[in-house]
């Protein structure tokens, strides 16, 4: 299995066409491929962890990098302390020989009949660069060095700094390839290896509204063409890759696309309050903290945070987001998000300083909410700012973790989300934008709500043409069903039946 983390197959698709992405292409014409739902429809941070648990994030609970813990009433890391996600790898016995390299958004390293290394080189990582065998972290330093994806900045980047970055991203993705290909010399049956580059390219290398500054015309010529090296690049590993393994069944995959950002979470804020608190004027704290803390850059508050105790990283967090909030007063408030916009009730029962009562109190204020969001809209075009408001237990049928998620996840229509100078409602009166026409986060690209796959090899039929339509909960069990491994019983998906047919169930 190959991750290309973020990748739009939209952009496959067409480079495909074109003849970049020549690897690809033939995979393509000997195999199968579909598209893939995904849980990036809602919780833009969930992919992998339901990818790699084969549950959805109502029962893994993991959808950021820092996240609301209702028990402190404060943001803290997602640790394996207070959830549980463990990967379907680690399951496997002894006989099952597997490698696994750079799966984002893993908890920890631990234990198991397998070789790991997580946190090295991705754009999420949860932890620090860790292994298994501990001691394998030293092996690989001592004869590839030691490389990960720089700092994101906060803010439009100068021009020079974001060909700075290409040049990294390129360099990142032939470094992993040499280091994937290195470890693939060892015993194995199944391996999972995953390139994020094309995540940080997404982001930063969609198009010029990430550039701050003058640009020089050949300065704009590399930076145009820069996402498109990055998927060449990346292409031109995975050939390496399956030459080096002819004899394997070869799955390349994406969890979520990419595409024109069209986030309006910095206008978020201001619109919640303005329907919770009506004719008030937006309040100093904690929106001035929040503001003070998203004013540090984004490489010097990971400075900070990477420098300090576990505890002392979600006390700063916390600050940043939440800080200077009177609970006794706040009915909801917004949590932490990139794309979506997130809406979390400060439940009694639930919320360790709750005072919204449960049942028909809480279904109303939901109501509420979603309703004043609607009604806001572009205060120059009047076209709607939120396409959708969906509760998020109406969408997770139920799971252990349900109480980690938001309650409320808002949509954004799929236009670029930088246009705006204000929002407003006839109800609810005008929220500025802080940066006229912009998005302030500088992030040109964001993701997409659907993923690929791609799968060539002896057992799998060759249909050229035909679209298949799977989930990205069925990658666990295709491949469980693969190695003829039965699938545990909780697992939400099944076998895609043109890669793999059915496969047993354990019992319950």
């Amino acid at each position: 299995m190959i991750g290309m983390d973020a990748a739009d197959p939209r952009l496959v698709d067409r480079w495909i066409a074109d003849g970049s992405l020549a690897n690809l292409a033939e995979l393509k014409r000997t195999g199968s491929h579909g598209r893939l739902e995904t849980s990036a429809r809602y919780l833009a941070g969930s992919p992998w962890p339901t990818f790699y648990t084969g549950r959805p994030p109502s029962h893994h609970g993991i959808y950021a990098d820092f996240q609301w813990r209702h028990e402190t009433m404060a943001y803290a890391r997602p640790r394996a302390d207070w959830l549980e996600a463990r990967p379907f790898w680690r399951s496997l016995g002894a006989d099952r020989p597997v490698f696994v390299y750079d799966v984002p958004m893993i908890l920890t390293c631990e234990p198991f009949p397998g070789t790991e290394i997580s946190g090295w080189a991705s754009h999420d990582k949860l932890g620090p660069t860790a292994s298994h065998p501990p001691e394998l972290l030293d092996e690989v330093r001592r004869e590839f060095g030691e490389w990960s994806v720089s700092p994101e900045p906060y803010g439009p980047s100068r021009i020079g700094e974001l060909l700075a970055l290409r040049q990294e991203l390129l360099e990142n993705t032939t470094r992993s390839c040499r280091l994937i290909r290195r470890m693939l010399d060892r015993p194995w049956e199944l391996a999972i290896v995953v390139f994020g580059a094309l995540h940080r390219g997404g982001h930063r290398l969609w198009d010029r509204s990430s550039v701050r500054g003058p640009v020089s015309t050949a300065e704009g010529a590399l930076f145009d063409g820069a996402l498109h090296d990055l998927y060449v690049e990346c292409d031109r590993a995975i050939g390496e890759l399956a030459a080096s393994a002819p004899d394997a069944l070869v799955i390349v995959f994406s969890l979520h696309g990419m595409g024109p950002n069209t986030s309006r979470v910095d206008l978020f804020d201001g619109m919640l309050h303005a329907i919770l608190h009506p004719g008030e004027s937006t309040p100093r704290s904690p929106g001035l903290v929040r503001r003070l803390g998203e004013l540090l850059p984004l490489d010097a508050r990971r400075f900070l945070t990477a420098r300090v105790p576990g505890r002392m990283q979600n006390r700063l967090m916390s600050l940043w987001a939440a800080g200077g909030t009177d609970w006794t007063r706040t009915e909801a408030f917004p949590l932490r998000a990139d794309l979506q916009g997130y809406v979390r009730v400060n439940l009694e029962g639930r919320e360790r300083d709750g005072v919204v009562p449960p049942g028909q109190p809480y279904a109303e204020l939901c109501d509420r909410i979603a309703e004043g969001l609607l009604s806001f809209c572009d205060g120059t075009t009047g076209d709607p700012v939120v396409e959708s408001v969906q509760r998020v237990d109406r969408i997770f049928a139920g799971g252990p973790a349900l109480d980690r998620l938001p309650d409320l996840v808002a949509h954004w229509p799929g236009t670029p989300g930088g246009t705006h100078e204000s929002v407003e409602s006839s109800r609810f009166g005008i929220v500025r934008r802080t940066t006229p026409g912009r998005i302030p986060n500088g992030r040109s690209g964001n993701h997409r709500p659907e993923g690929f796959f791609i799968a060539s090899g002896a057992s799998v039929p060759g249909m050229t043409g035909l679209e298949l339509r799977a989930d990205i909960l069925d990658l666990a069990p295709t491949v469980l069903s693969l190695l003829e491994e039965p699938i545990p019983a909780e697992f939400d998906g099944i076998p895609i039946r043109e890669l793999a047919g059915p496969a047993p169930r354990l019992p319950v």
